[in-house]
Order: C-alpha cells, then structure tokens, then sequence
C-alpha cells in the first residue's frame, strides 16, 4: 500500500501533465527569458526599494514622494501592459484556481462532504474552464 508521501508525489506528477501547470511553466519560461520585462521588473524594485529606504531613514519631502510615486506607477503600468508579464499572471491565476479546486475536492473528502458542498468541482471539468469555477 502506497503511503500519503507517495500518492502526493504521485499527484504532483499527474499534475505537472495538466494544462495549467503547463501554460504556468511556458509563460514563466517566456518571462524569464525576456531582457525587456526583466529589466523593468528589476527597475521597479530598485525604485520600490529606494523608496522604502528613504521612507525609513526619516522620509523623504512631498515632492519627492510624488515623483517616485508616478515614477512607479509608470513603470507599473508598463510592465502590467507587457504580454509576457501579463501572460505570466494570467497563467498564475489560472494555476491557482485549479490547486485551489483540487484542494477543495481534498478538504471535502477529509470532512466527508461532497466536493461540490465545499466549492471543488470534478478535476476533469477544470482543463475547460482553468480551475475557477469556484
């Protein structure tokens, strides 16, 4: 008899075959490799943390918080606007609202319920609709 360590490895190995963990790896995949996104992600944590650090050291005067703030909103809004960031969390979404229905189907068989009472759905019905139906 398989212990519950080796049926959970053995779901994570069915899951790594399903199509949300699959589009989630290909859009972090496509991210990652792109200078662009990359660099602005890592522009915008250098200005967020700059921020914070002035902001610790005593702040920092009104105008000089406004500038950072619109300069973060700029570049916010840029990477929010790129494809393959906005791919990336499109696919997190979708990822999460899938494990979130697995999930439920577990908790509802632990308490005794029937996956439908406690928000899961039937795993075969979560490849159409990305898992959020619930």
């Amino acid at each position: 008899m398989a212990t519950v360590f080796e049926m959970a490895r053995a779901l994570g190995e069915e899951l790594q075959k399903t199509p949300q963990v699959e589009a989630l790896l290909a859009a972090k995949e496509a991210y990652e490799k792109d200078p662009e996104v990359s660099k602005l992600v890592a522009e915008y944590t250098q200005l967020h943390y700059d921020f914070e650090t002035k902001m610790q050291q005593g702040g920092i005067e009104i105008e000089e918080q406004r500038a950072y703030n619109e300069k973060m909103k700029e570049m916010g809004e840029a990477i929010r606007t790129n494809k393959l960031a906005s791919d990336l969390y499109v696919a997190e979404q979708n990822f999460n609202n899938f494990m979130n229905a697995v999930f439920n189907i577990i908790t509802a068989t632990l308490t005794g319920e029937e996956p439908e009472q406690a928000g899961g759905c039937d795993p075969s019905c979560c490849s159409s609709c990305g898992g959020g139906c619930h």
